[in-house]
């Protein structure tokens, strides 16, 4: 089947070691990077590392705040989220990812080998989230999202206002990642499948897919302006200790909306996490991935610590690519969300998380 002509990659977040602080930084990239590439994946990054969660590259940025306004997610967990308070502040000769390509830049000439670098960002219609909008935020207490919006306004009229700011910054991030030798930038989505928020499915299409079709709208006003074979964009249904923030839903819910995203790569996107698994492939296959994008499939879970046999991931990766009509080379792997979407809160280990990455290798590449 043509094992050795897949691409393998992962998401984005890794767990991280005990005890990492801003001395010991550097060189705990330097052994994240050192594990990846000794497992045999061919893209590579810091593990997002220099950051507290994977929202923490753009809504760290001054301007942000935590309040009392929470996201829920099924199991009835909170997680307090930030919300844009006043005009961000972003020095565009200071890039964000620029810095973070540079030093997986740094840990590859110090082990001697070239990989495929990557590097994560967040997507404009999740940015939209964290501005208080009723209509964009999904976040309760309801009664308190229209005082932050009074709050704001003085800074930003309106969402679109604000949005034109997250879209100038985004641009840049994603031009000097490249410029400083990114191979791969992937924008974070996980809004595009999460429009359920509360842990209530609602089966009415036409209103999901509306969502997916202003999400991937406001994504492609940044996308198409950027060199698209470098761009993927990844979606799930998110990655936190004891449940999703939606269990229910499917990829009909989104397809073929999905493919209008002005990206080479569509994907990661979470198959094989437990609840989906082989018969969400079904949706994939009804809906045939455009010609000139590849489509990358979580075939490795990150929502339990129990690493798969690499029998089992084989077996994974033979139903992902019948769905690209058995051509290895529309296929990308890898896990299905990040091992670590924070720093505080891992599901994984990060000998856990080396485990299933080295198995999923093994199980594509045929050794």
């Amino acid at each position: 089947m043509g094992f050795e002509e897949v691409r393998t990659t992962h998401v984005g977040s890794l767990p991280r070691p005990p005890n990492l602080s801003p001395q010991n930084l550097d060189r705990a990239i330097e052994d994240v990077v050192k594990m990846q590439v000794e497992i045999g994946l061919d893209e590579v990054n810091d593990g997002e590392y220099r950051r507290q969660s994977f929202i923490s590259d753009l809504t760290e940025l001054p301007g942000f705040g935590v309040t009392e306004l929470y996201w829920e997610n099924s199991a009835g967990d909170r997680r307090f989220i930030p919300v844009i308070l006043r005009t961000i502040g972003y020095d565009p000769s200071k890039p964000i990812l620029a810095r973070e390509v540079e030093g997986i830049k740094r840990a590859l000439e110090k082990i001697g080998v070239r990989r495929r670098i990557k590097v994560t960002i967040l997507a404009p219609s999740f940015m939209a989230r964290v501005y208080p909008d009723p209509d964009w935020m999904p976040a309760k207490p309801r009664e308190l999202i229209d005082k932050y919006r009074q709050q704001v306004r003085q800074y930003y009229p309106t969402i679109d206002d604000y949005l034109d700011d997250v879209k100038k910054i985004i641009i840049n991030e994603v031009r000097a990642a490249l410029d400083a030798g990114a191979d791969v930038v992937q924008f974070d989505a996980p809004d595009i499948l999460q429009f359920d928020v509360y842990g209530e499915y609602n089966p009415d299409k036409g209103r999901a897919k509306e969502r997916v079709r202003r999400a991937v709208e406001l994504n492609n006003e940044v996308l198409s302006k950027l060199p698209t074979e470098h761009l993927e964009i990844h979606s799930c249904w998110g990655n936190f200790n004891n449940s999703q923030f939606n269990t229910l839903g499917h990829y009909d819910d989104a397809l073929p909306e999905l493919y209008d995203l002005k990206v080479g790569v569509l994907g990661p996107f979470e198959v094989f996490d437990g609840i989906r698994d082989f018969e969400e492939l079904k949706y994939f296959k009804q809906y045939a991935v455009p010609r000139d994008k590849k489509l990358a499939l979580g075939i490795v879970s990150v929502k339990s610590r129990n690493v798969e046999p690499v029998e089992v991931i084989r077996r994974r990766y033979e139903a992902a690519l019948e769905v690209v009509n058995g051509d290895p080379n529309k296929l990308i792997v890898a896990p299905g969300c990040g091992f670590a979407s924070s720093a505080t809160n891992p599901v994984q280990t990060l000998e856990s998380a080396r485990r299933k990455l080295r198995n999923m290798v093994l199980a594509v590449k045929g050794q």
